[in-house]
């Protein structure tokens, strides 16, 4: 608890003043008359010729795109919410924030389920041999809980974790380092963005492993959510990609996308000003957008996709004219002279 509240006023001399973008964004290519919507927080794989989309849903909607344009759904991972995840957290009523990978011949789907507006939360871990339906062998076989995170005082939901540090259990990201480690990625606006060492094998939390701050925000702000966590190694360096501000307010929301770098996986990560991201810091990477389909507000809960030297950015986004409906968008991502990713067009 010391740390935090050293955290909190250290956060208290900083803010995030970056102006908005002035460029024009990368088209959305996605076709929103397929099943583009409603989609929250996607992760999105490429299986033999077919790519595969995970969502936050109640018990896990996945689609399915032969060219990442025309989408349609293709059912749930699971029939019902997890025994263990009941067990647990009881009022648990949705699989969220699912992050798709591919790991030692298997594919593997993290997710998490919290009490509403708490951080009382867990996040669990499922594998399979395939993504494909129609395949025999495909079956999603839960492995049960990776992460706990619970409230230090009972009654008290805002401030959770376990016996070594102050956490929220959700939003896990699956990342292998360029020595072939496995890491989770995780956590939310309580105790910042932490990454953990797996075990190589169990994928459970490593023996040895201890919990790294990697970014955080001043709680006491108007809007000091940071959350959706996702790492991707370019050009030397580990980028951290991160989600700012709450998703769903409406017309009054400001969620995107933010980013840093580091030169080692545990960090410090540094944004585009030197600023650390665990004092507040964050480069923008994408807000408000206006293509092709109108209006978009609400760009968050970011994946990256790489295929054929192409990076994507795939996130989700609301449509102010459609009562803020979510719809999936997949956008060119590219990278400027200084090695930064950005969304902006080329001319």
């Amino acid at each position: 608890m010391k740390k935090l509240v050293i955290g909190v006023l250290l956060l208290a001399l900083v803010g995030c003043a970056e102006p908005p973008l002035d460029c024009k964004i990368n088209a959305n290519i996605v076709d929103l008359a397929t099943d583009a919507s409603p989609i929250h927080d996607p992760s999105m794989i490429k299986a033999m010729d077919t790519y595969y989309l995970y969502s936050s849903s109640d018990i896990g909607t996945f689609y399915s795109s032969k060219d990442m344009r025309k989408w349609q759904r293709e059912g749930e991972v699971f029939t019902a919410i997890p025994p263990w995840l009941v067990e647990e957290i009881p009022v648990a009523d949705h699989i969220g924030a699912p992050d798709i990978a591919y790991y030692n011949g298997q594919y593997l789907l993290f997710y998490q389920s919290h009490n509403p507006n708490t951080c009382d939360a867990a996040t669990g871990l499922t594998i399979n041999k395939t993504l494909d339906p129609s395949d025999p062998n495909y079956e999603w076989v839960d492995q049960g809980l990776i992460l706990r995170s619970e409230p230090f005082y009972d009654g008290v939901d805002i401030y959770c974790g376990n016996e070594s540090a102050t956490f929220n259990a959700i939003d896990a990201h699956f990342f292998q380092d360029s020595d072939g480690k496995p890491w989770m990625v995780f956590g939310s606006t309580i105790g910042g963005i932490k990454i953990v060492a797996l075990d190589p094998q169990t994928l459970q939390l490593a023996d040895d492993h201890e919990f790294v701050t990697l970014a955080q925000r001043w709680l006491l702000q108007d809007d000091p959510i940071i959350e959706a966590p996702y790492i991707v190694q370019r050009h030397g360096y580990y980028y951290l990609f991160m989600s700012f501000n709450h998703c769903c307010l409406e017309e009054k929301t400001q969620y995107q996308v933010r980013v840093g770098r580091s030169e080692k996986v545990t960090g410090p990560y540094y944004d585009k000003s030197g600023w650390p991201l665990y004092l507040e810091g964050g480069s923008l990477l994408i807000e408000k957008v206006t293509d092709k389909d109108g209006d978009f507000v609400g760009t968050g809960h970011n994946n990256l996709f790489a295929e054929n030297g192409q990076d994507w950015l795939v996130h989700h986004a609301k449509k102010p004219s459609e009562d803020y409906k979510a719809y999936l968008n997949i956008r060119k991502l590219d990278w400027d002279e200084n090695k930064w990713p950005t969304v902006c067009a080329k001319n």
